[in-house]
């Protein structure tokens, strides 16, 4: 990025001309200290112009680019200059700001002019501000002069007023390593974690194990002012679950209001006592984003409640849950603080998800026969295969029916397996309504579901070979559009079977999702792409039968045939695959 010959001029002119002078203060600051918060301060905004043109730049990259930004800031100091800034002189930062909104479109021109790929130099914006906005290189003076004050200490804001003694950390002992407070200082974070009762000092990580919590968020904005506060208990579950139940918002103007349940799993390391969760996304509060700590998003302003990520333990022993963010340019703040509330109070959702897959996989196996116990070939008609199309918003999507016939004239209209394994005893006495009955009628089929014949819909399936030797790839494609092309989600599946006429086979899937959010001034895009373990193995493809048998010994058996005699389409399992 070969900019520095144009960004060094527009840095420089960030500094205040002719002094800083404090005009609503009762007593004079201390001007030195000020002069140097306020030259790094103004400096430091052009920072943001490089973010902006970032993210004007390489919008699909929003993420990279606000993590790297909140961190480049963090790293320089730059809130614990604003917050000193805001008490000594607060008229001082609209200037400082406006100082860097005039040359944006120097700077910006600038930026276009120096770099060769704007999105390879925007995805590493936290290098490149390091070395075109190093603070520490451009005022190495002032820098010094504002050590304590960008490393948390409070400074005094006056001359000649008695300065309060700095809080000890950890009340001399140990504190919680490896956490970064900015924009709060540690004297404040142990006034929040005492107000809740823990006693310093305070160490990070050991062991945690199930229990709940009641937990107490605030929001506030670039002003410190409260925006927000959250209440909510919190349950951690011995087998990896969470879940946030009772929870509730008051926001600064309106009423107070409920929040649904919010369910997911964590992660926890026992050394550094860091909380990581994976929530659902079926959530008022979930659907739009799921942030981590430290992550920003300016478009969308829903954040999950999972936002703490210690664990700490006071000097009692007590377990206490502290979590804070910090939102990118604007300095907006979460602080959250949770406190033991007894046993976690009902199911985990890692074991209701257990029990419903155990359950649906009951059912699904409630008229399964042995394999090779169900139907024999003699007793089978054939398969009708139909397949159609319907429109969903912009989307169009297929839809497939599959019945089997039997020589007796019966009609089965929920085959999940190959029929070789379907008890038919079983299932008609289990799930007498996917029964009917079948019939000839002239060169057409038709089926009795009830009380009235109708056409039945669809061709006579192909069956395998005794047995069928299959060469090439099958694959399944699908897409789906949620919102529109010019803001929405598109979510596609692909699948591929790989055939060989040895017996041989090799599966390989994958899913994703391509967004793009359209908001009129900007427009974001992103991806997240997925992947299934490959597997291979051998095959067997007889009558309707396929046999799968990998490699580490899983057999799966399930309904099999082709379309039709031209063998393009290759139906299995619950779908259809085509020929490439």
């Amino acid at each position: 990025m070969p900019i520095r010959r144009f960004l060094l001029p527009a840095l420089a002119l960030s500094g205040l001309p002719g002094g800083v002078t404090a005009q609503s203060s009762p007593t004079v600051p201390d001007r030195d200290l000020l002069q140097a918060a306020a030259v790094l301060y103004g400096a430091a905004q052009v920072g943001g112009t490089i973010r902006d043109w970032c993210l004007s730049r390489a919008p699909g990259d929003r993420a990279v680019i606000e993590q790297g930004f909140a961190a480049w800031q963090v790293a320089s100091g730059v809130p614990q200059l604003e917050a000193y800034l805001k008490a000594a002189a607060p008229e001082v930062l609209p200037r400082l700001r406006a100082l860097a909104g005039e040359r944006r479109a120097q700077t910006e021109a600038a930026l276009d002019a120096g770099s060769a790929s704007p999105r390879d130099d925007c995805r590493a914006i936290r290098a490149q501000l390091g070395t075109y906005a190093n603070l520490a290189q451009l005022y190495p003076a002032e820098y010094a002069r504002t050590a304590a004050l960008r490393q948390g200490t409070p400074a005094p804001a006056l001359v000649g007023q008695p300065t309060a003694p700095a809080a000890p950390v950890g009340n001399g002992g140990l504190f919680i390593t490896g956490t970064n407070f900015s924009p709060f200082n540690r004297a404040f974070v142990l006034k929040v974690l005492g107000a809740a009762g823990g006693q310093a000092p305070f160490t990070a990580g050991g062991p945690l194990g199930p229990g709940a919590f009641r937990c107490v968020r605030e929001d506030t904005d670039e002003d410190s002012t409260p925006v927000a506060a959250y209440r909510y208990t919190l349950n951690l579950y011995g087998d990896g679950g969470v879940r946030v139940v009772q929870a509730s918002v008051r926001p600064r103007s309106g009423a107070a209001y409920d929040l649904k349940d919010e369910a997911g799993t964590f992660t926890y390391d026992r050394a550094s006592g860091t909380l990581s969760v994976t929530a659902d996304g079926d959530s008022d509060v979930l659907e739009d984003l799921i942030v981590g700590a430290g992550s920003y998003d300016s478009l969308i302003r829903k954040v999950t409640l999972f936002n703490f990520f210690r664990a700490i333990k006071d000097r009692s022993g007590r377990r206490l849950l502290y979590g804070q963010q910090a939102y990118g340019a604007q300095a907006d703040t979460t602080q959250t603080v949770c406190t033991p509330a007894g046993a976690p109070v009902g199911v985990s959702p890692v074991e209701q998800e257990r029990r419903a897959r155990a359950e649906e996989a009951r059912i699904f196996n409630l008229y399964r026969a042995a394999p090779g116990q169900g139907l024999k070939a003699t007793q089978i008609e054939g398969i009708v295969h139909g397949y159609a199309t319907r429109s969903d918003g912009i989307n169009v999507l297929g839809e497939e029916s599959v019945v089997l016939l039997l020589k007796d004239g019966r009609a089965y209209f929920n085959l999940r397996w190959t029929p070789s394994d379907l008890n038919v005893a079983a299932s008609v006495k289990g799930e007498p309504g996917m029964w009917g009955q079948w019939r000839r009628r002239g060169a057409a089929l038709e089926v009795k579901r009830g009380g009235t014949w109708a056409a039945l819909p669809g061709t006579l399936a192909v069956p395998g070979a005794s047995p069928e030797r299959l060469s090439g790839d099958f694959e399944f494609f699908s897409a789906y559009t949620s919102g529109t092309l010019m803001s929405g989600a598109t979510a596609t599946t692909r699948v591929t079977y790989s055939f060989r006429p040895d017996g041989t086979y090799t599966l390989r899937g994958g899913s994703a999702v391509y967004g793009n959010l359209d908001t009129g001034a900007t427009q974001t895009t992103g991806a997240a792409v997925g992947s299934d373990p490959t597997r291979s193995g051998t095959y067997r493809f007889d009558g309707y039968t396929m046999e799968l048998r990998d490699h580490a010994g899983t057999v799966t058996r399930t309904a099999a045939f082709f379309w039709d005699r031209s063998k393009t389409h290759l139906y299995l399992g619950d779908r259809s695959y085509t020929r490439q």
